[in-house]
């Protein structure tokens, strides 16, 4: 009988090998600045969450009650989780609070998606941080993914608030129109619907909106267009000019018409992507309005990504440990557990294998991947690629 439902998987094997790597690497990446390791809830009581969601989100919950009877969702956002413990646990005057994840979130899939459940990985910064803390932020993730073995990465760079202030410049009924366009990428309706718009002090900006992506030289057009509330693009400015001077000019696109979630975010945003192939792993920005719900007066940013994808599209290592089936042979374990740490020391891979009768070691070690197999009773490694066999102490040099 199959243990696992519908729309959940295991993942193992080779995969699961790099994600761990990944995990790894970005912990080591963002602790040394101060984030500490978070482990969120798996249940969120319903009534809290609810409020706090955008209305996409919330149709994604998957309910459950927990022993004690409360109606609750399986955790659907990681984010929930910081802010909460953040309320909970400290006073305003403690911040700022750095924290990263790697855990599972769970969403009801939307077409053609199957998988309820994703593997994140992610980090949160609150405080009253000011653009300092975007630039922290999406730097050390910069820093974090050009050290990886994998396709080139860009960052989509955006504003959610410069939205917000050019939709209130519009006459009632057109907002929620486009920005509903804007979400969905219907950008032939899009366009009918700018070409409809009564005369404006905004009209011509959003007709340019989906085509203001690119450099700096995008922000100045901007600027150009949306006239007194030109103003709002200088947090922007200053995240784009400091990351630039960082050396991340290359990898960051400015693109305007980027939106998510105006209830839920409240300033800079941020999309990333493997520039080639357009596959998008996550991206974050300002919650600060989420932080208000929470009680919490302040300024917060945050990312996620999703580490499977990241995993899966990932570059094969030109060069990796070689993995050794090392067969016991009813050796004494204590001497077994020797001769594997040694090896180990060495930059090899050590699996042992204790049973006694194995009738063929050297076809089940190729079925594990192993490169060499070491018999502890004939003293000898053989090289399964080649055939050659030699002495264990002429192999380690002793």
């Amino acid at each position: 009988m199959k243990l696992t439902p519908r729309g959940c998987r295991n993942v193992g094997g080779d995969v699961a090998s790099t994600m761990e790597e990944l995990r790894k690497e970005f912990m080591d990446t963002f602790i040394p600045y101060g984030y500490r390791p978070f482990w969120p809830t798996g249940l969120q009581r319903l009534d809290a969450v609810t409020d706090k969601l955008s209305p996409n989100l919330q149709s994604r919950l998957i309910v459950a009650n927990s022993f004690y009877g409360e109606p609750c969702a399986l955790r659907a956002d990681v984010t929930l989780g910081v802010a909460d413990y953040c309320a909970s646990h400290f006073e305003p005057h403690e911040r700022p609070h750095r924290l990263c994840y790697t855990e599972r979130v769970y969403r009801r899939p939307k077409s053609p998606e199957h998988n309820m459940e994703r593997l994140q990985l992610g980090a949160e910064l609150i405080g009253w941080e000011g653009e300092g803390a975007d630039v922290e932020l999406i730097g050390l993730l910069l820093a974090y993914l050009n050290k990886l073995n994998c396709p080139k990465i860009s960052v989509a760079l955006g504003d959610v608030s410069l939205i917000q202030l050019a939709l209130g410049k519009l006459p009632q009924g057109y907002s929620s129109t486009l920005l509903n366009c804007l979400e969905t990428g219907k950008m032939d309706e899009y366009a009918k619907l700018v070409q409809d718009l009564p005369h404006s002090d905004v009209r011509d900006f959003f007709e340019e909106l989906p085509w203001l992506k690119g450099n700096f030289e995008v922000l100045y057009r901007a600027t150009s267009l949306l006239g007194e509330i030109g103003e709002a693009l200088k947090p922007l400015k200053s995240i784009y000019a400091e990351l630039t001077k960082m050396g991340y000019g290359d990898f960051i696109v400015i693109d305007l018409s980027l939106v998510r979630e105006l209830d839920y975010y409240s300033g800079p945003i941020f999309d990333v992507y493997f520039e080639d192939v357009g596959v998008v792993l996550g991206g974050g920005g300002r919650y600060d309005t989420l932080l208000e719900r929470h009680g919490m007066m302040g300024q917060a940013v945050g990312f996620a990504l999703d580490l499977e994808k990241l995993a899966l599209n990932m570059k094969k290592k030109a060069t990796k440990p070689q993995r050794i089936l090392l067969w016991a042979h009813g050796n004494p374990p204590s001497s077994v557990l020797s001769c594997a740490e040694e090896l180990i020391r060495l930059g090899y891979c050590v699996e042992i294998l204790w049973r006694e009768k194995v009738l063929e070691p050297a076809e089940l070690a190729r079925i594990k991947g192993c490169d060499l197999l070491l018999d502890l009773n004939n003293k000898s490694i053989t090289d399964l690629h080649s055939g050659d066999e030699i002495f264990i102490d002429d192999f380690l040099g002793r």
